[in-house]
């Protein structure tokens, strides 16, 4: 028998201001995959609607903090407040508690690792519960360096550098002196660590807040649960995203949303109305 939930028009509509609560991968699934050598924090700020704009024309950003863990061969990045969000909803599940965590919830919902499998990166996220895999050959961007540019950061001299990838522009500053050819997301492959980075919208903006030298005892790990997400190419998962519904949610779990009768031809096309998305990684349209 389906469930019914009855909701007010209210509250079926803050459903679709949020996130769903992330699914957390079994922790007994965990393959460690190399040992963590830095462990690298990232203030993000991030834009989910691109229409929702203030008087002056300025975006409303989202925050997350980020996780950078690197090894000697692979690098791992994600959300250190979906993490977080995720494991307080899951306690109080457990509990059998209705108190909602005070813990935001995070715009950044990707788990993105580099080099792993070898020679390739593996993305994952969710789209409204739908969990997607995505391998893909390792890429690094092809940048260009700015001359007479630098910059202090965190008490590191950086040089800028830019480049076109993945259907932004991206620019970024740099550390020689922390010999990591790695960064945020997919932005790799200068002769040192970015430490800031944001696309020419201003639409991400990643800012390195710290950083620490691990022992090398801890491991940098893939929950192999990940592998039972559906895999789709990057260019599906974002076609996807602009396509999903609210509605898709409650239909894959059989709900079923009672509202009073005048109220049920509103409700019934705000839930048919894709959420905002913003990408990281943008497509030409045909």
């Amino acid at each position: 028998m389906k469930a019914k939930l009855l909701f007010t028009f209210a509250l079926a509509l803050a459903v679709m201001t949020v996130n769903a609560a992330p699914k957390q991968p079994k922790t007994n699934g965990n393959k460690a995959i190399d040992k963590l050598k830095y462990t690298i924090s990232y203030s993000v700020k991030s834009v989910r609607d691109t229409l929702k704009v203030d008087s002056l024309g300025k975006y409303t950003y989202e925050t997350d903090d980020m996780r950078l863990e690197v090894g000697e061969k692979v690098s791992y990045f994600y959300s250190q407040t979906r993490k977080a969000y995720g494991e307080a909803v899951a306690l109080n599940i457990k509990l059998g508690t209705t108190n909602s965590s005070k813990l935001p919830s995070s715009n950044m919902e990707m788990l993105f690792y580099r080099n792993y499998p070898e020679g390739k990166t593996t993305y994952c996220e969710e789209t409204l519960g739908d969990p997607f895999r995505i391998v893909e050959p390792l890429e690094i961007p092809t940048w260009e360096m700015v001359a007479d540019s630098t910059k202090r950061i965190l008490d590191y001299d950086c040089q800028m550098a830019r480049c076109a990838f993945k259907g932004r522009v991206w620019t970024a500053w740099f550390a020689p002196d922390v010999p990591l050819d790695n960064g945020p997301w997919k932005l790799n492959g200068l002769p040192g660590l970015v430490l800031r980075a944001y696309d020419s919208r201003m639409q991400f903006v990643f800012d390195c807040v710290g950083m620490k030298q691990e022992d090398g005892t801890k491991d940098i790990c893939y929950d192999t649960s990940l592998d039972t997400y559906s895999s789709a190419t990057m260019k599906e998962f974002v076609e996807y995203q602009a396509k999903a519904v609210p509605a898709d949610i409650f239909a894959d779990e059989g709900v079923v949303i009672e509202v009073p009768e005048e109220m049920k031809a509103q409700l019934k096309a705000a839930m048919a109305k894709p959420l905002p998305y913003n990408p990281l990684e943008l497509f030409k349209k045909k």
